[in-house]
C-alpha cells in the first residue's frame, strides 16, 4: 500500500477528508522523528512499538570487492510488532 493509498483508505474510513489525513500524518513522522531523536520510545496501540537504539562502529565486508571496510556507528530505529497485530496477519 502506498502513502496516497493509506491515505485514501484513512479518509474513507473515518469519513476525514484526504487533505485532513495527509496532515495528521505529517505531523505523526514530525512527531515520531522528534520523540526518537530524544530517546524515548513510542507505542502504537494495535501496531506496535517504534524505539530508537546505537549501533556501534565495525569492520564489515564489501560483497563486491571482498575488502574490509570500517561501517560508522549510527542510531537506528527499531520495530516490534504487537502480539495483536502478528496474530492477526498469521
Amino acid at each position: 500500500m502506498t502513502k496516497n493509498e493509506l491515505i485514501a483508505a484513512i479518509a474513507e474510513d473515518s469519513g476525514k477528508s484526504k487533505s485532513d489525513v495527509s496532515a495528521v500524518l505529517a505531523s505523526l513522522a514530525a512527531i515520531t522523528s522528534k520523540t526518537l531523536k530524544s530517546g524515548r520510545d513510542i507505542t502504537l496501540g494495535g501496531v506496535g512499538k517504534l524505539s530508537s537504539a546505537k549501533r556501534e562502529a565495525r569492520q564489515a565486508r564489501n560483497p563486491s570487492t571482498g575488502a574490509m571496510i570500517e561501517v560508522r556507528a549510527k542510531t537506528i530505529v527499531k520495530f516490534k510488532v504487537a502480539k495483536d497485530l502478528a496474530e492477526s496477519v498469521a
